[in-house]
């Protein structure tokens, strides 16, 4: 299968995401992604949801913090802020969602906005 020219392929914007949660919380990347797509779906409908295509690429928590790198479609980056804004809870456990940064790549968005 022969790849699309590079100005037909998608545009992407990095999101790095500060997490910060209660002492006793433990969840993954699998979990907190569930979370982000059904915020998604439920501030911006099922049509703006595909349009942001939110996927959680990095993701790290442990303890009371954590950060995640959330990938979104160039041109959405504001919509997908509202979405991170809207979480306040991973299975049951309260959790604030604060985005640091935006960037064009991942390697940017970690070593800028995540002090990686």
């Amino acid at each position: 299968m022969k790849h699309l020219p590079k100005h037909l392929q998608p545009r992407w914007r990095y999101l790095a995401v500060e997490l910060r949660g209660d002492a006793d919380a433990g969840f993954d990347r699998g979990v907190f992604q569930r979370e982000v797509w059904f915020a998604a779906q439920n501030l911006v409908g099922d049509t703006g949801s595909a349009d942001l295509d939110l996927s959680v690429l990095r993701f790290e928590f442990g303890g009371e913090d954590g950060h995640a790198v959330v990938r979104v479609r160039r041109g959405e980056v504001s919509r997908a802020r509202a979405v991170l804004a809207s979480i306040d809870a991973v299975e049951g456990t309260t959790l604030g969602v604060r985005v640091c940064g935006v960037s064009g790549t991942v390697r940017a968005c970690v070593d800028e906005h995540l002090g990686a």
